[in-house]
């Protein structure tokens, strides 16, 4: 089943397979299957024209060699050959499905667990099909990051992960019973080695600072019991402690530590029995979220004034490339660093306070003018955290006019907000009082004269390989503190400098017109330079900066204070997870890093897979290995409380010398095989393996784990998100942009794949599609979902009700298309667009919905117009 327009990531799969058939697009599609490590692939015959295409394809065989194993599944449009959606299939996925659905039932819970029940007939699975991910196995196919290719409408942006359909497939993925079940069995082989990759590296020390974060909540938690915090618990400990040393036999003392793993191993098989196994790997992304709107709401607790930051004609001279010393095609990028000129003591203390603070914020970068030494930016593109920020204020708010002077300028002029340093050192400014009424005594308002922020203009390189090495020839840095004194603005020419820099050392020139991209000097001039000793043309920046500082105080002010700490914040999370640091400047330094490195990320992931595979022993994601280990364990609990547990020490010890003895002096001498050219050439997964490392390789990481339930944690943090998005969204449209009306309803709208010909009216041409809109002032603005307005994304739309404009019937052809019962709620507007006269249809939940949104529009419509 394919739809026409995508549904987010985060959507239910029960309501995405139970969708009507208005929302179907139709084609020519068949079924491609690709895996790791190949090119080649394997597809199924072509369904022409349906929305709902059966392909009855032969069964594909796969040999899976070995658990880290992928495959992607594709559903293409023949006509371009090109993806409608795909669904990415691991290994370790698919049987760690099959195990969650073997231990659903309680009658198979044994079979399951000594692999005596497993599936001998394939299970029907229905997939989502994703779109917007990346061409890639692995991490990239779970990159949430949203995309900048987008879909074919014009107004909309498309995000990674959205879903465009299902599938459904009969899959069996069957385990090789020698691995485990021979007296000779064959090696299983390892995963692939990875290739290098900066994101893999990230994810690898994230997951070793998860061990650790394990490791500090068990410490944490000893810590509880016996720190008196809860007096009554630590007490209690304290009787039972003191009760077991004095009575306890210790000779028995090995039952202890195999008494304690064992009774923990039967906690987890409860909890596996009871579907709570994965709750583990889905709370995370519920915690994660918690965890950040804490952040937020302790930056904007307090109310912090707004300064905007205003930069403009930027221009260039004596810019070279550093080897050749050419003129080159440069473009810079501005950017805001709220810590430039914090020490170490500074920054972990603002950390603390100011989440907003961890990391420097892209304003946006300039579009090179060509190959030059004397560039002269005018066009500017603004970055995404800028668009968000202009997005989320309305225009007709102070702050949001303000921000938006700039989009019609023809000079070079970008503005910026940022919120009042905080401090907690006493020595700051007593804040207001607090979102909620109250004071806060811990935190300060720095004053804007000791601000360690600054504006950083950096100068890059616009070559093909920018991307790949350390293209920055240098940065300007202006000081906050420095524009919010008596001039509150710095305007001439700048030295550029190396990047960290904390200097800022005006220029050498001071004739600004003499320095023009093209302009020459007079030959007087010249006579007089000629007759002096040459001097060094050093790379300097020509730039007007200023600073107004508590811009606007109003309510909508305060409101505008808090969307934008939010932001902030929201962007610094991001960017802690997906910093990227700069490679060399040349191709043998980019080699060497790519084998180094790569070496050593391999080396990584090997380390910490097997520190997660031996937990996950004891934690029944694989439940054949956890039963089996805890009977192991439990026999040994028995031996060590009938046995004291020196005289087992003592027999093992006296088993293992016994052992060696034998081996050297009374078992007969093994004759060397010599090794023929033959058994060279044999693969070495047809060797000897080893049952127990066939088994430990057979144990799932807590990676993979994670890209298991990834899009059911998706799921379950997006309704956690949505707890907090509804009172933030109530707020921010009643006090930030005064609306009227907002509300959810359905519009209609053409379908992508509907062509203008005699048939174009009927109504398979169109479908009703999810949107969310208001109506600010003059305005009817709308979005696709309550999601996109809360995250600042451009509005699909609006419509200006200036001039002719208001409600509108139902036309004849409107009275045809649509059905009886849609028709008491449909509610039809038309005004100003963007592409002129406009009219819309939109279909209202309820006939309540519909008569306050009605009213609106008559007000807006009859109100004293802005023509």
């Amino acid at each position: 089943c394919l739809f026409d327009k995508t549904y987010p990531s985060e959507t239910e799969p029960s309501s995405v397979f139970d969708l009507d058939s208005s929302n179907l697009r139709s084609g020519d599609h068949y079924v491609r299957v690709s895996w790791m490590g190949s090119r080649d692939s394997k597809r199924t015959k072509t369904v022409l024209q349906a929305s709902k295409p059966v392909f009855d394809s032969d069964d594909m065989v796969f040999d899976v060699p070995h658990y880290g194993m992928e495959y992607k599944v594709e559903v293409v449009d023949a006509n371009t050959d090109r993806p409608v959606g795909s669904c990415l299939l691991s290994a370790q996925g698919l049987l760690q499905w099959q195990r969650d659905d073997l231990l659903s039932s309680l009658d198979r819970l044994l079979l399951s667990f000594f692999h005596f029940r497993e599936y001998s007939e394939p299970r029907r699975l229905r997939l989502e099909l994703r779109k917007g991910v990346k061409d890639g196995f692995g991490l990239n196919f779970y990159n949430s990051a949203k995309l900048t290719e987008g879909s074919n409408e014009a107004n909309s942006s498309m995000h990674a992960g959205e879903i465009s359909g299902w599938i459904d497939l009969d899959l069996h993925l069957q385990e090789d019973r020698k691995l485990f079940y021979s007296l000779e069995p064959r090696r299983c082989p390892p995963k692939a080695e990875e290739e290098f990759d900066i994101a893999l590296i990230q994810l690898h020390i994230a997951r070793i600072g998860a061990l650790v974060e394990d490791i500090q909540k068990l410490v944490s938690a000893y810590m509880y019991l016996v720190g008196w915090e809860n007096d009554k618990l630590t007490g209690t400990a304290l009787i039972i402690f003191v009760v077991f040393t004095l009575t306890f036999n210790m000779e028995y003392l090995g039952t202890l530590p195999i008494g304690v793993i064992v009774l923990y191993m039967v906690y987890l098989a409860y909890l596996r029995v009871n579907g709570r196994f994965k709750d583990r790997f889905i709370s995370k992304e519920k915690d994660a979220l918690i965890e950040s709107e804490k952040k937020i709401e302790k930056n904007h607790s307090i109310h912090r004034p707004i300064g905007i930051l205003e930069v403009g004609e930027l221009r260039g001279k004596h810019l070279k490339t550093r080897e050749l010393g050419l003129p080159g095609s440069f473009y810079a990028t501005i950017s805001y660093d709220p810590m430039r000129y914090a020490d170490e003591h500074a920054k972990a203390s603002l950390a603390k306070i100011d989440a907003s603070s961890t990391c420097s914020h892209q304003i946006g970068s300039t579009i090179s003018p060509g190959i030059t030494s004397n560039p002269i930016w005018t066009n500017f593109q603004d970055s995404a955290e800028l668009m968000r920020v202009r997005y989320l204020l309305p225009d007709d708010q102070t702050l949001g006019r303000h921000l938006s002077q700039n989009v019609e300028e023809t000079s070079l002029k970008v503005m910026y907000p940022v919120l009042q340093p905080l401090t907690e050192d006493g020595e700051g400014i007593a804040p207001v009082d607090a979102v909620d009424g109250g004071q806060r005594s811990d935190v300060q308002l720095m004053p804007w004269e000791s601000s360690y922020g600054a504006i950083v203009i950096q100068v890059r390189f616009s070559d093909v390989l920018g991307t790949l090495f350390d293209n920055v020839l240098g940065e300007v840095v202006v000081p906050v503190a420095k524009l919010a004194g008596s001039g509150r603005a710095v305007e001439g020419w700048f030295r550029l400098l190396d990047v960290g820099t904390t200097d800022f050392i005006p220029g050498d020139s001071t004739d600004e017109t003499s320095e023009e991209a093209g302009t020459e000097p007079s030959v007087a001039k010249k006579g007089e330079e000629d007759k002096e000793l040459p001097q060094i043309e050093l790379p300097e920046i020509y730039l007007k900066a200023k600073f107004s500082p508590n811009f606007g105080d109003s309510s909508s002010d305060l409101e505008s204070s808090k969307v934008i700490c939010e932001e902030l914040v929201r962007t610094a999370s991001l960017s802690q997870g997906n910093g990227v640091g700069v490679i060399g400047s040349s191709l043998s330094t980019l080699n060497t890093v790519r084998t180094l490195g790569g070496t050593l990320q391999n080396q990584i992931s090997f380390v910490v897979d097997m520190i997660e595979k031996a937990r996950n022993a004891f934690n029944f994601s694989n439940p054949r290995i956890t039963v089996l280990i805890l009977l192991c364990l439990s026999v040994l609990w028995t031996v060590l409380a009938l046995i004291p547990t020196r005289i087992v020490i003592l027999i093992g010890g006296i088993a293992q010398f016994g052992a060696t003895y034998y081996d050297k002096y009374m078992s007969p001498r093994k004759k060397k095989r010599e090794v023929s050219s033959e058994d060279k050439k044999t693969d070495a997964s047809d060797v000897g393996g080893n049952v127990f490392e066939n088994m430990f390789l057979s144990i799932p990481t807590d990676e993979d784990l994670r890209r298991t339930y990834f899009w059911e944690a998706r799921r379950v943090g997006e309704r956690e998100r949505e707890k907090y998005a509804m009172a933030k969204r109530q707020t921010r449209v009643e006090k930030l942009w005064k609306a009227r009306w907002h509300g959810s309803l359905v519009m209609k709208e053409k379908k992508a794949d509907a062509n203008d010909t005699q048939n174009s009216s009927a109504r398979s041409s169109w479908s009703w599609k999810g949107i969310f809109a208001l109506i600010e002032g003059h305005r009817f603005i709308w979005w696709r979902s309550e999601k996109h307005f809360d995250t600042g994304e451009s509005p699909l739309g609006q419509i200006f009700f200036a001039g002719h404009s208001g409600l509108a019937g139902l036309s004849p052809l409107d009275l045809r298309e649509l059905t009886k019962e849609e028709i008491p709620s449909v509610v039809s507007i038309f005004g100003r667009g963007q592409q002129g006269q406009q009219k819309i249809t939109m279909l209202a939940p309820s006939l309540e919905l519909k008569d306050s949104l009605e009213n609106a529009v008559l007000f807006a419509s009859t109100d004293a117009k802005a023509d």
